[in-house]
């Protein structure tokens, strides 16, 4: 299981309910842990977890711990080793959890619950793994196809991905309602599937007066329901934020874009003010940006198209001078380039939060327009801009 726990306080609703004691007893197969760090989740709080005081000890191998809870929550064990994997795991109150630790794998046992999850687990794995061998033999195709072929190869990738995951999807959905009075299935399932069908399926299937009467005798469907306030509050959360600072770029346009000097790559001085006179775009990418890479042939066809009256700086970001220049000669980018090292507050001044971001600035050295993101309407926008001029 793998999902971001997302530290945000979150009230969630439901009914105190009388705790019982869940026991985790476990082995792991690297000899040289000696104590495990557990993050506790907070009854109510779906993906706030807290650090544990007293590490987990482990000899020979072997460990165990138990707490009493009164509703499920997620837990997070961290082995004191460097550069350790997290295992993410769920405790359901009143259950035995035998936990088997190999390498990068885990795998459940004990009670009933968890024969389910390490059931559910079993199937998700297997049908991810034929997705990721697509996956893998598609890239493959693409980095050994001829360089005249690989625009074909990555549309190739491009139209049948989206297709492919599907299948992944259906998989799930298709396993959550063949065992939808699985305690376990549910819960191991919550990560992958859409939880508020899931929750809508389980609460079809309940005897209940209403859904207060369904949370209070359904611990799983008391869990989902934490999980979807979650992501309500999140998605609040993000439109706000990204509200924020759409209204920060918003207000950039017009105004004089802040002058600057960073290095060429070559190593020389190259300021902003130095391009007046032409539409300049600032490109913030990284060699690391997927969306960023993807971009380069939209990109240079239309360098190619408006070079007379346009110039693109690219501003690397996030990387290393090596990974920068190398990638630079790599994608074959024929426009100009400096490197914003880490101790630089360029992308603070440009208010930059997401990769890539483009900004169009006026011959007269005003911003114009501010896009992120790897999106077509900025060539659309480019078009209406330039083409007629």
């Amino acid at each position: 299981m793998k999902k971001t726990i997302i530290m945000l306080l979150l009230a969630v609703s439901g009914m105190a309910m009388a705790q019982k004691t869940v026991k985790v007893n476990g082995s792991i197969d690297d000899k040289s842990v000696k104590e495990l760090s557990i993050y506790l989740g907070e009854e109510g709080h779906y993906a706030t977890q807290q650090l544990v005081k007293t590490p987990i000890p482990v000899k020979d191998g072997k460990f165990s711990y138990t707490t009493k809870l009164g509703s499920i929550v997620t837990a997070t064990l961290r082995p004191n080793v460097e550069n350790g994997h997290e295992y993410e795991i769920y405790l359901v109150p009143g259950e035995k959890l035998n936990l088997t630790i190999k390498g990068m794998e885990y795998f459940y046992d004990g009670s009933k619950v968890y024969k389910e999850m390490n059931a559910a687990d079993m199937y998700y794995m297997r049908h991810y793994e034929m997705f990721e061998s697509w996956h893998d033999a598609a890239l493959a195709r693409y980095y050994t196809a001829p360089e005249s072929e690989k625009e074909a190869a990555n549309q190739a990738i491009n139209d049948s991905i989206e297709l492919k995951y599907n299948e992944l999807i259906d998989a799930v959905v298709k396993y959550r309602k063949e065992h939808i009075d699985e305690e376990g299935a549910l819960l191991y399932l919550s990560d992958f599937d859409n939880v508020e069908d899931m929750y809508n399926d389980l609460m079809a299937k309940a005897d209940c007066i209403d859904e207060t009467d369904f949370i209070n005798k359904n611990r799983v469907g008391a869990f989902l329901k934490s999980r979807i306030e979650f992501e309500e509050a999140k998605r609040r959360f993000l439109q706000q934020r990204d509200s924020i600072e759409r209204a920060k770029l918003d207000a950039m346009n017009g105004v004089p874009a802040k002058e600057f000097t960073l290095n060429d790559i070559n190593g020389n001085p190259l300021s902003l003010s130095s391009l007046r006179g032409k539409y300049v775009i600032l490109d913030f990418w990284g060699s690391w940006c997927g969306w960023c890479i993807k971009g380069i042939p939209d990109m240079k066809t239309y360098y190619n198209k408006y070079k007379d009256r346009l110039e693109i700086l690219g501003i690397d970001c996030n990387d290393s001078e090596t990974a920068w220049k190398s990638a630079v000669a790599k994608y074959e980018i024929p426009w100009l380039h400096v490197y914003n090292p880490s101790t630089s507050t360029l992308t603070n001044d440009y208010n930059i939060t997401g990769y890539p971001t483009k900004i169009i600035i006026e011959p007269n050295g005003n911003i114009n327009k501010v896009i992120v993101g790897e999106d077509p309407d900025f060539y659309t926008y480019l078009d209406s801009l330039l083409g007629g001029k």
